[in-house]
């Protein structure tokens, strides 16, 4: 790692940042005490999207319905109630 001063890189601007995007590390000083580091940025990762409520429902996978479809839905819950809790 090479150190320059702050002048230096102000008057070099261009060359000294092609370096650094290149993969270079460099220290800049200001009045000979070290002040920063120059180092090539990495991209920040993607946010990944977290799915909550009604996103996470319509991103699930779906089964499809074992039930007649032209039963009324008062009926179709009486049924799943007897599947899961046996009838009484």
């Amino acid at each position: 790692m090479k150190t320059i001063s702050a002048k230096e890189l102000r008057d070099n601007l261009g060359e000294i940042t092609k370096r650094v995007s290149a993969g270079e590390h460099i220290y800049v000083s200001y009045r000979n005490k070290l002040s920063f580091k120059l180092e090539p940025a990495t991209p920040p990762k993607p946010a990944r999207k977290k799915l909550a409520g009604l996103e996470a429902f319509l991103a699930a996978p779906k089964k499809p319905s074992q039930h007649n479809p032209d039963k009324p839905a008062k009926e179709i819950y009486h049924e799943l109630l007897d599947e899961k809790y046996g009838s009484k």
